[in-house]
């Protein structure tokens, strides 16, 4: 009866997602998306060509003119996505000529140097736009980009491009502005002819699973298994729909060793999971999760785990149960430190916890700005007319049989099919809609805070559906999001904190805001969850990791507290409130990661994940909604009924700058009176007349890893995160 009631509880969420994703759809049929980007931004290689009529010399001046120069080493954009950011650095910049010109059957190669200190010098400050006049007090360091040793030394390895022309090579270096056909300017150490592999970023993605011991008194005797694993380069997957499926399986231990030893396969879709007797009650049971790595459509790994739920007494010992689930991000540039990333998909904190029983989660890797013109053609169809009509039959179909309890497990297959069809594409453009949304309201704080900013490794986004039972999950979590930032010439160096700390607010506001916007429910973000912190009058605290033992009186859940106490070990700050807020019901933790050097900003969820997440409740059924099958049937639908939704919904992405700047304003003036509330004798509301400007940004107002907040440190703190929310201030009000 257990196995049934499972099934029936996954299918009716698929059910409920189906509804949803529909619902989604239906909404954006009514309308018309509409370009938002007045340059034209050229989506592939083939369509540039035809553009500039095949002529090598309009190719050299595209790439000269339209691509950026970017201060960065390595290679981490395809030429497609140069195309699509309309930027790169000097190799990425010399690889799109390469490839425009090679199209016009041109004999090309590579050529490689080293720049002087002049010409580097000049390279960066053609960066930027001309300078502004900035008025500060003397005590005020001012950016001198083309002084930069770090930045100098990052672009002194140099690359351009040779063309064969009448038996002569040309030089063509894009990355100056103003460059001359046949101007070369660094000395040339070597030409090539091609990108080698070993140039290429390096990317691999691996499903890791912890196991622990059964019987909770047996020691710890964990194992850590790798269930697949990808490898690869970069530019094999960058920008293109990877997604990774988990699915349960209930099976008898008795029925396992049937199927082995008549050499069938020991994972089935259901494998009987529906399947009702005494004996099956008296056994044991398996439950398998099976893993597929997709990338776009194609199955590239897979794999599976499992643990036996409540092994007999006498087995406990020996038997292992699922501690956690993660996904492993490895980056390997030449010649540089690995950056290791993990996501965490399932952790066990309580005796009976256990991964959900369905899960889906799309990922973007991606190094270059996405414009809009990258996302149109899905946009349109995946709001097909006849495909969503499609969708919404399926689903509605699905949902009388559940009420007639028809065969559950024909029911789930066609669940998990009608899932199949709608989950990638919902995914990638949930991804891609955030990415460019974000790149918009980055690009625009970046231009009023006269601050530059860009990529130097991948940014990784996920977003995911997953359930089981009753209850579904939506997240939006960014894995990997990180940016370098310079202050354009003559502006204050550290203009560059503000503008950090602005964004990784806003990336916050903007995880919960997508979610929001498209399903119309209120997410947990670490914005919204300062911001009703503030409303309740909890104090908000900042923490050094000297300040470890005020944190052991927050009364926070053991899991909770050590991933703080990571934090801290890295000597990142944390500001967190002294209390759990409740959500949906649940008492929930989050706090803002802040990086000392730079003033980066992070927000996270007591899950340890820089996520945006929303819990739903699946439709409620009798009858046959009590299975095992039913458990997984009921996820499934849910997990249909939100993409439906989602879908519905997805034109109303334009909206999505104002509602965020709305709540990055509001965020502004509510939460800046609350730092440090037991140390200060007064607060210090953020206002815009507050605090004067020009005097935000001298170094009395820097802080070190290591500090402790004491009075004087977190008075001086106060004001210079006053200066940065009022300068923020300034920008969200002038958006109105």
């Amino acid at each position: 009866m257990n196995k049934i009631k499972n099934y029936l509880s996954i299918f009716r969420k698929i059910i409920f997602l189906i509804v949803i994703l529909f619902l989604v759809l239906s909404y954006a049929c009514e309308g018309e998306a509409e370009n938002k980007t007045e340059n034209k931004i050229y989506t592939s290689l083939d369509q540039l060509n035809k553009v500039i009529d095949y002529q090598w010399e309009e190719a050299f001046v595209f790439v000269r003119d339209q691509i950026k120069f970017e201060p960065f080493t390595g290679i981490i954009k395809s030429s497609q996505g140069v195309l699509w950011g309309q930027a790169g650095n000097a190799v990425e910049q010399a690889r799109l000529l390469v490839e425009l010109l090679s199209l016009e059957g041109e004999k090309v190669r590579y050529a490689q140097g080293k720049l002087d200190k002049e010409k580097t010098a000049w390279l960066i400050q053609n960066i930027f736009p001309e300078e502004k006049e900035f008025y500060y007090p003397q005590n005020v360091l001012l950016s001198a980009p083309s002084q930069d040793n770090e930045i100098l030394s990052a672009i002194r390895n140099h690359y351009w491009v040779q063309i064969l022309q009448n038996n002569q090579w040309i030089d063509l270096d894009p990355s100056f502005s103003n460059a001359k056909i046949g101007e070369a300017y660094a000395d040339l150490d070597q030409t090539f002819y091609r990108i080698t592999k070993n140039m290429l970023t390096k990317f691999s993605i691996s499903l890791k699973v912890e196991k622990t011991n059964f019987a909770e008194d047996n020691g710890d005797n964990s194992e850590v298994q790798t269930i697949l694993e990808w490898q690869g380069t970069l530019d094999e997957v960058a920008n293109l729909p990877i997604s990774l499926t988990l699915l349960a399986n209930f099976k008898s231990t008795s029925q396992i060793e049937e199927e082995q030893d008549s050499g069938r396969t020991p994972f089935s879709v259901f494998g009987g999971a529906t399947s009702e007797t005494e004996k099956v009650e008296e056994e044991g049971i398996e439950l398998t999760y099976r893993a597929e790595l997709f990338l776009e459509e194609v199955i590239e790994e897979e794999g599976q785990f499992s643990q036996i739920l409540a092994p007999p007494e006498e087995e406990k010992i020996e038997r292992k149960v699922i501690a956690k689930v993660w996904l492993q991000f490895v980056l390997q540039k030449p010649d540089e430190p690995d950056m290791k990333i993990e996501r965490i998909l399932f952790e066990k904190h309580q005796k009976d916890d256990r991964p959900s029983l369905f899960q889906r989660h799309s990922i973007l890797v991606t190094a270059n700005e996405i414009p809009i013109e990258a996302w149109e053609e899905d946009l349109s169809h995946i709001l097909d007319k006849e495909k969503m009509d499609k969708l919404k039959s399926g689903l509605k179909e699905i949902k009388t049989q559940i009420e007639e309890e028809e065969d559950v497990d024909t029911l789930l297959e066609n669940s998990i099919s009608l899932e199949n069809s709608s989950g990638p594409e919902t995914g990638k453009l949930i991804n891609l809609i955030f990415a460019s949304t974000s790149d918009r309201l980055t690009n625009d704080l970046g231009r009023a805070l006269a601050v530059d900013s860009y990529y130097s490794w991948p940014r990784i986004i996920m977003n995911s559906f997953e359930g089981s039972g009753d209850e579904l999950q939506v997240y939006i979590d960014l894995c990997q999001d990180s940016k370098l930032a310079i202050s354009y010439p003559g502006q204050a160096v550290r203009m560059k904190e503000t503008f950090l700390y602005g964004r990784g607010v806003m990336e916050s506001i903007l995880e919960g805001k997508i979610i929001e916007l498209l399903t119309k429910n209120r997410p947990l973000t670490t914005a919204y969850l300062m911001y009703k912190a503030a409303e309740k009058n909890i104090s908000i605290g900042m923490f050094s990791y000297l300040e470890q033992d005020r944190l052991k009186n927050f009364k926070m859940p053991p899991y909770v507290a050590e991933k703080v106490m990571k934090v801290l070990d890295t000597q990142h700050f944390i500001i967190i409130p002294e209390e759990s807020i409740e959500f949906n019901g649940r008492q929930r933790w989050g706090w803002w990661d802040l990086n000392p050097h730079n003033r980066e900003v992070i927000g996270v969820l007591d899950t340890g994940l820089h996520q945006a997440m929303l819990q739903r409740s699946i439709l409620e059924a009798e009858g046959p909604l009590s299975t095992d099958a039913a458990l997984i049937l009921g996820v499934m639908v849910g997990v249909v009924d939100t993409q439906w939704t989602i879908a519905s919904m997805i034109l109303q992405y334009g909206e999505l700058n104002k509602a965020a700047l709305q709540e990055a304003k509001d965020y502004m003036k509510k939460i800046g009176s609350y730092l440090c509330p037991d140390i200060l004798d007064e607060k210090m509301g953020v206002t815009i007349a507050s605090i004067s400007i020009e005097d935000c940004y001298s170094e009395e107002f820097g802080f070190e890893a290591g500090a402790k907040v004491d009075m004087g440190w977190c008075a001086k703190f106060t004001k210079g995160f006053q200066c940065a929310s009022t300068t923020l201030m300034n920008y969200y009000l002038s958006e109105y």
